[in-house]
């Protein structure tokens, strides 16, 4: 894309020496800063995209050993998303069978739009390689959904992935047939797959994750399913409430502070990528009238949400076409 990659690194605090050694672990946090100023420095909305393709299939290890000799791709994807904190701690997948069509759920722990934006590209680009490993290079999704307004020119994102892609959903994920999980991976004999899950589950126990990211995703499943109290989420962990506050605390955080980041979070994105009314995205944060959540709103932000609203659209309008001007000079 043009772009000088020591010093983009560098511009997010990162050594162009970290490239040598594929065991070094860089900031999560710096990661997802590089890929949005790559986008944004080159103009390339599918930047992530493009850069997921030029790295290939995910390495991830034991992780991708045992995927390997899974039973099914369900069992495979299930591997996947329950030991991916031992690779990328800030990176929520889940597969969620919930819905008619199964769905694998992506959810990023960033700090703006676009850094959330462009790593949902890298890992769907990511988990997409890996199943066509599992079964074929003719694999492709039933769909992708994105909780993103559509930004112009995605044409190498649409090339990859070569299905229907939904935009300004309220989930971003995968949707995958559930023949398509059912199937088993073109691997390794059922001896050789028993042995390897019998070297590879011991090691595999030492994939942890810190206690407030599981609480976050508690919350957000919680507040999805209809409201998050202190006291419910206690149980879920089958503590009490000053133990987890405990946890939390050894940690630097707080349950409030957790809830309003959460709530933040869905609100803001629900404002900039959907037309929901006040009223739902007031219920999907858990309050239970709109007036509480207008109040927390413009406590919260310094502003209605309506006036954010206008004013996150007026933004995207000019980007959008800041980008679009761009690609003409192109």
């Amino acid at each position: 894309m043009g772009l000088d990659p020591v010093k983009m690194l560098a511009g997010v605090g990162l050594d162009i020496a970290c490239m040598e050694d594929l065991e070094t672990q860089i900031s999560f946090d710096a990661f997802l800063r590089l890929l949005a100023e790559c986008a944004r420095a080159a103009g390339c909305p599918d930047f992530a995209t493009r850069a997921a393709i030029q790295r290939g299939m995910p390495n991830l290890g034991e992780v991708t050993l045992l995927m390997r000799e899974a039973e099914t791709v369900e069992q495979a994807i299930n591997f996947y998303t329950s030991h991916l904190t031992l690779h990328a701690d800030g990176t929520f997948i889940q597969l969620d069978k919930r819905f008619q069509n199964p769905l694998v759920v992506i959810e990023i722990s960033a700090r703006t739009r676009e850094e959330s934006f462009q790593c949902t590209q890298f890992a769907l680009v990511g988990i997409t390689m890996l199943v066509r490993w599992l079964l074929g290079e003719d694999f492709q999704p039933d769909m992708i959904a994105l909780a993103f307004a559509k930004p112009p020119n995605m044409r190498v994102f649409q090339r990859f992935f070569k299905c229907p892609v939904q935009y300004k959903q309220v989930l971003s994920g995968l949707v995958i047939n559930e023949s398509i999980l059912q199937r088993t991976p073109v691997t390794s004999s059922p001896f050789l797959r028993r042995l390897a899950m019998q070297q590879l589950t011991p090691i595999m126990k030492r994939s942890v994750t810190s206690f407030s990211n599981k609480v976050e995703r508690q919350m957000r499943k919680m507040l999805d399913e209809g409201g998050c109290d202190a006291e419910s989420l206690a149980a879920h962990f089958n503590m009490d409430r000053r133990t987890v506050s405990r946890h939390l605390s050894s940690e630097g955080v707080t349950f409030s502070r957790i809830l309003q980041c959460v709530r933040a979070d869905i609100a803001t994105r629900a404002l900039a990528e959907t037309t929901s009314s006040l009223a739902m995205i007031a219920d999907q944060t858990g309050f239970e009238s709109l007036s509480s959540f207008s109040r927390w709103f413009q406590q919260s932000f310094g502003c209605s949400a309506t006036h954010w609203r206008s004013q996150q659209a007026a933004r995207d309008s000019a980007e959008a076409g800041a980008l679009m001007s761009l690609d003409k000079q192109r």
